[in-house]
């Protein structure tokens, strides 16, 4: 947690190891609601399905949008992260990270997929920076390789469950379960836009949370989406230090296919400031982030 392990959105481990000298049913409503970007999350416990609403159904020919991999596919991918952590205007370097790892669709029934990812050695950029950072980060991340998490995922993209190896495993899982696609259950056309609003855990800190879809192409299966998630954090204390306030937002365009839960291709940038009390004393962590998700 913050200073120790801080609450960002993206591999907090690695943010830990340049800070470290620092002290249910579907939720879908079948209407169109009037709730718009940034609206306040449905006050639903942490965990439960995401309140979905539809602003526009979109025009031309409209269909419901269902998730539909194939049982054993297999596909491999790679998840780029560029950060800079920003703590009370003093930046910190943090290398530039490449996650290599391989899906597999392990089950398939009428309403839920399951798929593992098996993560591969990440891959530390160290250009420009002293050796002890890249040290750190590269120990920080070596419980990775070999790792496999399983995520179990509805057919409109909502999470059921996810479990993670390690740690760092689960900093990674995280990041990639924003890039699912949550797709509404009414029929919806190009330019159809959509919300789910959800309450969530961030790092151990509870987040109220909008994510605002809009469906810019769909041809066949393949579609582009674009998606803003706005994220509030609540105050309370997580492993002993106390969160004070704290907003995230992540915006990132989605191309993929409906016969894969990931997106084939994703990009995106993740702003998170989050105010910390460690010791009586107020502290502020800014967190960008660049993201680049590919995969064949």
């Amino acid at each position: 947690m913050p200073l120790r392990r801080p609450v960002v959105v993206l591999l907090a481990l690695v943010t830990s190891v340049a800070l470290a000298g620092c002290s249910g049913d579907d939720g879908q409503d079948p209407g169109d609601g009037a709730a718009g970007p940034g609206a306040t999350a449905t006050p639903t416990a942490v965990g439960q399905p995401p309140l979905v609403e539809v602003l526009d159904a979109g025009s031309g020919d409209r269909r419901v949008l269902a998730l539909g991999p194939t049982y054993g596919a297999t596909s491999d991918a790679s998840l780029a992260i560029t950060q800079q952590v920003v703590r009370d205007e003093a930046a910190t370097a943090v290398p530039p990270v490449t996650v290599p790892f391989v899906v597999a669709v392990t089950g398939v029934d009428g309403s839920e997929i399951t798929t593992s990812q098996t993560y591969a050695k990440p891959s530390v950029d160290a250009t420009g920076l002293r050796p002890a950072d890249v040290r750190g980060v590269e120990q920080a991340l070596a419980p990775l390789a070999g790792t496999t998490s399983t995520l179990v995922v509805r057919r409109d993209g909502t999470t059921v469950e996810a479990t993670s190896g390690t740690d760092a495993a689960g900093q990674v899982d995280a990041q990639l379960r924003d890039l699912v696609p949550v797709l509404p259950t009414r029929q919806v056309g190009v330019g159809a836009s959509w919300t789910a609003s959800s309450v969530g855990e961030v790092d151990g800190a509870v987040v109220d949370q909008v994510a605002t879809y809009t469906l810019e192409s769909l041809e066949d299966d393949r579609y582009v989406i674009n998606v803003t998630i706005d994220r509030t954090y609540r105050a309370g204390e997580v492993e002993g230090v106390e969160v004070r306030s704290g907003r995230s937002t992540v915006t990132a365009r989605l191309r993929g296919s409906l016969d894969r839960v990931l997106p084939d291709t994703a990009t995106g940038n993740v702003s998170t400031q989050v105010s910390y009390v460690v010791q009586r004393q107020v502290t502020e962590v800014q967190t960008t982030v660049a993201l680049a998700l590919t995969g064949s």
